[in-house]
């Protein structure tokens, strides 16, 4: 929404420049705008996927190179419903190898917010914080295979219930 752009640019006007990342503190403003920015990238994300053909969606130039990365990388991993233990556990190493392929990319590991299970929004309940190249890989997967394609029906639902509750707690 337009506010919540309004309110991520404030705060990056906030943010101080530490001149390089070793420089980094965890600063209260910093983490803020992640969030704020991660928020906004999974809010554009819904909208798209509810409202266009996903088998034809384009998330990355590199969307090609991504995905077959991807499935060589990680060959049986069922992109419809992901957990921690997939994504975070002994596949680690496997992960930074595939996302430092890709590390000439803007932002290819900052924090980006992934649906757990396709079929429903994002919510609390239903993300994950993992790499921005995790993020793609996963949507694109989804995307190219035809699993967002199917679920469209499911998660529109369910992004419609978790719209009304934050307008009621609003």
């Amino acid at each position: 929404s337009e506010s919540s752009c309004e309110a991520a640019k404030m705060i990056a006007d906030e943010v101080p420049d530490y001149g390089d990342a070793e420089s980094y503190i965890n600063d209260p403003a910093v983490e803020q705008y992640w969030a704020i920015k991660a928020y906004m990238q999974a809010n554009v994300h819904m909208n798209l996927i509810m409202s266009v053909p996903t088998k034809s969606l384009k998330l990355n130039t590199r969307q090609d190179d991504i995905y077959a990365s991807f499935r060589k990388h990680f060959p049986g991993l069922k992109v419809e419903t992901v957990t921690e233990a997939e994504l975070k556990g002994d596949a680690k190493p496997v992960w930074r190898e595939f996302c430092e392929e890709f590390k000439e990319l803007e932002d290819f590991n900052m924090g980006s917010l992934l649906r757990i299970d396709c079929t429903r929004a994002y919510s609390q309940e239903n993300t994950i914080i993992v790499p921005k190249m995790i993020y793609l890989a996963v949507e694109i997967a989804r995307n190219l295979e035809g699993v967002n394609e199917r679920s469209k029906e499911a998660y529109t639902r369910d992004h419609a219930e978790v719209q009304a509750k934050e307008v009621r707690v609003i």
